[in-house]
């Protein structure tokens, strides 16, 4: 397979990432399991955009029968960094209070999306909030927060690839790769 010419290495190929993302599946299913919750008590909520690929195939060996909802937070103006301040642009449609949730989430980076969004969803009475993440960054990290299940954790890198973008692009990657910055100087979309 050709790489994309903005990548400038691959981390994790899709077999890496499949095979993971099954285990993870797995490990938050026990842990639910584990602590007596049944399944009519899970929503499962995908944080839109990035999340998509890793969603559908944490979802496809997730075997539990829970509800599926998403949201839409916006934390990247557009480009490299993060923005401070997340802002909901959209909010669940399920009814959370006494419910756990369960945030799938392509990436923690800042921590500061991730933590505004599990105030603001214990603040709807929910009965937990967990997080699994496909990958962590943990040498970006703004503020302290850990997700619960993680499925990678890397370097302080920009990603792309599997979700992960770069100005709305290149999510379409099968891979996970560290982007090459010095040609997406001169680079014509």
């Amino acid at each position: 397979m050709a790489l994309h010419p903005l990548v400038k290495r691959v981390l994790l190929t899709e077999e890496q990432i499949k095979t993971r993302v099954a285990e993870l599946a797995t490990e938050v299913a026990e842990h639910y399991k584990k602590n007596n919750i049944k399944d009519k008590d899970i929503v499962v909520v995908g944080i839109l955009k990035g999340c998509v690929p890793f969603y559908a195939e944490f979802f496809m060996n997730f075997k539990q029968d829970v509800v599926m909802d998403f949201m839409v937070i916006s934390s990247y103006l557009g480009g490299l960094k993060s923005n401070k301040q997340p802002k909901i642009n959209l909010d669940l449609n399920s009814d959370i209070k006494n419910k756990h949730v369960l945030i799938v989430e392509d990436i923690v980076d800042t921590g500061h999306t991730l933590s505004f969004l599990k105030d603001y969803l214990k603040s709807r009475k929910a009965a937990s909030v967990n997080v699994v993440t496909l990958v962590d960054k943990p040498g970006g990290r703004k503020i302290e927060f850990e997700a619960n299940f993680i499925g990678f954790s890397i370097e302080n890198e920009f990603v792309i690839g599997y979700g992960l973008d770069y100005d709305e692009k290149l999510r379409n990657l099968p891979y996970i790769a560290i982007m090459d910055t010095d040609k997406l100087k001169t680079w014509e979309w």
